[in-house]
């Protein structure tokens, strides 16, 4: 029951992020950050392991565009 909560949590910071990324706003980065970490999580502990790679990427990139952003703000 708890991992579902936490699926549902995950998914629900994901969409907002691609909704906050739409009206382009910084925040949409640590919103993702924290839906990739427990996507991650989730995918680890089902021993997903390439999804938890993808997982670990993903955020990867999100912390990379948040610097990327903030530099040219």
């Amino acid at each position: 029951m708890m991992m579902q909560i936490i699926g549902i949590i995950a998914a629900a910071l994901a969409i907002g992020g691609v909704l906050l990324n739409n009206h382009r706003l910084i925040a949409c980065f640590p919103v993702w950050i924290v839906s990739n970490f427990l996507t991650g999580f989730l995918h680890l502990s089902a021993g997903l392991y390439a999804l938890f790679v993808r997982d670990i990427v993903f955020t990867l990139l999100a912390v990379h565009g948040w610097r990327v952003w903030r530099r040219k703000g």
